[in-house]
């Protein structure tokens, strides 16, 4: 025989209410106090928290505001007795509910667990460089379920947090921010190699910033053909942004060379 519904008295809902806005002043005190103390780490140290850090920091608080504001609502809850007589009653078909609730709520688990451990594993970190996909962007933010990265136009591209933990991610920041620009050009084949090459590296040289040895200009020759050679020229900058940059300048500043080596040797234009 089912339970007699029992309305709230009066006391009943004011507590709930009560536990109610405590849970909700708690969760903003708790969430500025560990965003401050993340400030105040920076300031103890005396340099910016690293990124790993910041990202890990970033996750924890908002696992425990979100596990105050479970445990208040649930408080807030108990107080009232229609919230037992609704329990009996789901427990009467609890296989058949956990079903329901555990089909509903898969994508959404699924992307809170990858969610911490993304923040854990730090595949990618908040102002990482990535590339997912055929998408390149900077990582801005790594939430509970989603993660936001800013592409190059300036929009912002929302990835579930199940789809980082599964798929394959190229960083280009995680260990070494320093990046290749290569820029891939042809030439006739009755080109002179010898003065493209010191054209080139000549045009290369305004636009490298490596230092290491491994890291100077290169060019390189990708193929040979009857009519054309192609070739590729690489300089270092250290960021990628900078060697997107550079990638552009690079063209320009080849192209004038190359059209100037052909107007005083006679060689017919580059071919593409």
């Amino acid at each position: 025989m089912p339970a007699p519904f029992v309305a709230a008295s009066t006391s009943q809902i004011v507590h709930a209410v009560v536990y109610l806005a405590l849970t909700v002043v708690i969760a903003v005190v708790v969430d500025r106090l560990l965003r401050d103390h993340g400030g105040g780490i920076s300031r103890a140290i005396s340099r910016t928290l690293p990124v790993a850090d910041e990202t890990r920091l970033r996750v924890a608080r908002r696992l425990v505001v979100a596990a105050i504001v479970f445990i208040g609502v649930m408080a807030a809850l108990v107080q009232l007795p229609e919230v037992g007589t609704v329990a009996r009653g789901l427990l009467a078909s609890a296989g058949i509910t956990a079903l329901v609730v555990g089909f509903a709520a898969r994508s959404v688990l699924a992307n809170l667990v990858s969610g911490v451990i993304v923040a854990l594993a730090q595949p990618l970190r908040i102002g990482d460089r990535v590339a997912i996909d055929d998408l390149e962007g900077v990582v801005e933010e790594v939430r509970l379920t989603y993660s936001y990265i800013r592409a190059a136009d300036n929009s912002r591209v929302v990835i579930p947090n199940e789809q980082l933990a599964s798929k394959v991610i190229r960083n280009f920041t995680i260990v070494d921010e320093a990046s290749a620009a290569s820029v891939d050009f042809a030439v006739p084949a009755a080109a002179a190699l010898a003065d493209v090459r010191r054209e080139a590296l000549d045009a290369a040289a305004a636009f490298s910033r490596g230092r290491a040895p491994d890291r100077q200009p290169s060019l390189a020759v990708t193929e040979l053909g009857p009519d054309v050679v192609r070739l590729r020229l690489t300089v270092w900058q250290e960021t990628r942004a900078d060697a997107e940059r550079a990638a552009g300048g690079l063209r320009f500043a080849l192209q004038e060379r190359l059209a100037g080596l052909t107007a005083a040797t006679g060689t017919p234009p580059p071919g593409s």
